[in-house]
């Protein structure tokens, strides 16, 4: 069903929002959280929780009317659509959601595939798909979470719609803004990314995963070492790709959510911007003094994110050609890693969550996500490039921490 005048108005896409749409609107993008359940679920199940998620979650239940001055989000009468996938596991399933567009002019933008009898899943998977102008990861996982919440028979309140980014941002009181930081400080040339055509070309997918007692030793030797593990793994992804290309220098987008960095609340919406962290001669430095750099290079992104959203937010392209131009600019890089955190929402029935899975359509991208459910952090590479092998890579010199005593 297309949008019209029949349709009400959720709210105007905000400027940030409206960028995204722009770029969507000459390059597909959506991603997708896979969510391994311990016992199966059928499909009537997860058509009814589905609906019942829509409920909460506003966004979960619109589509985009263009026809105006400025994009809305109206609301959509129809329910989050579930199909089945057989033959396959989850990463089949995921790849193929990236040759499938998501129609904008439909509602909703999201969608759900049923993984039955996926190989070395207990139960059923559950493969949430989301278009990338209504919510980012993090805001995908806390649907995820709320949907288990309702599949254990659990009731959520209807939340209200959540405000645009920048609109919130500029409602924060001056004492929880940031000190100015100059985000383009360390700013360097770089070749800008091109856009790899969309022709509906599945990516190749390939996972990875720390064991709970390796994650746990990496949480705590990245402590004592003054990292995080978002840095430690910046910088074993930078080793890795260094070794297979050579390359002396490597780049990392690493998207920044605004919730933890800026105390918001967590809502199914886009609230994020990103950094490029910028790791010299990985193959001739330690992996801690790597660590070191990519965080410290993180923390000031983080001190400096309100800043930097509200600079995206005035971009204000013209039309689809200055949108992409933007979001190339702002993401050129040699891998992207999506961190989603941890994911421990309390008793749940899932066994373990992965992604986020998604691809930009620019060419040679890799894109990490990264997700620590039941203590165990989980990666999945999504790229149509050359780089078979490189999760098990990053894995390998992560776990080898633990085995050296944390030494690197």
């Amino acid at each position: 069903m297309r949008h019209s005048s029949a349709h009400p108005v959720v709210r105007p896409l905000g400027a940030f929002e409206h960028l995204i749409d722009l770029y969507i609107s000459r390059n597909p993008v959506q991603f997708s959280l896979a969510v391994e359940l311990a016992s199966p679920v059928s499909a009537w199940q997860l058509e009814r929780a589905l609906v019942r998620l829509q409920q909460t979650h506003p966004l979960l239940a619109v589509g985009i009317d263009r026809t105006g001055d400025r994009p809305t989000f109206r609301e959509a009468t129809e329910p989050i659509e579930v199909r089945p996938f057989h033959g396959g596991d989850w990463r089949d399933a995921a790849a193929l959601e990236q040759t499938r567009p998501v129609d904008p002019d439909r509602g909703p933008l999201a969608r759900a595939t049923l993984v039955s009898d996926a190989p070395g899943a207990g139960g059923t998977v559950v493969l949430l798909t989301f278009s990338h102008q209504i919510t980012d990861g993090r805001g995908a996982l806390r649907a995820a979470h709320d949907l288990l919440a309702i599949l254990d028979a659990r009731t959520l309140p209807s939340r209200p719609v959540p405000l645009d980014q920048e609109s919130l941002l500029a409602r924060l009181p001056e004492s929880e803004r940031p000190a100015d930081h100059d985000p383009g400080a360390a700013a360097e040339p770089t070749v800008a990314a091109t856009i790899r055509p969309f022709d509906a070309t599945a990516p190749r997918i390939e996972v990875a995963e720390l064991d709970p007692a390796t994650t746990d030793h990496l949480r705590t030797a990245a402590r004592a070492h003054a990292s995080t593990v978002q840095g430690v793994l910046c910088a074993a992804a930078a080793q890795a790709l260094s070794a297979r290309t050579g390359a002396e220098r490597v780049r990392i987008n690493v998207p920044i959510d605004l919730r933890s960095a800026l105390g918001l609340e967590d809502d199914v919406v886009n609230r994020f911007t990103a950094t490029t962290v910028v790791l010299r001669a990985p193959a001739d430095s330690a992996l801690w003094s790597l660590a070191q750099d990519a965080t410290a290079q993180l923390r000031a992104a983080r001190d400096a994110a309100r800043e930097a959203a509200l600079m995206l937010a005035s971009l204000d392209p013209a039309d689809a050609v200055e949108a992409e131009a933007a979001m190339l600019a702002a993401t050129t890089a040699d891998l992207e890693i999506t961190n989603l955190g941890t994911s421990e929402p309390g008793p749940s029935s899932a066994v373990a969550i992965w992604g986020p899975t998604m691809t930009t359509q620019v060419r040679d991208e890799r894109i990490l996500g990264v997700v620590t459910h039941g203590g165990a952090l989980r990666m999945v590479l999504t790229t149509h490039s050359a780089t078979e092998g490189l999760p098990a890579d990053i894995a390998g010199r992560l776990t080898r921490l633990r085995a050296s005593g944390a030494e690197g």
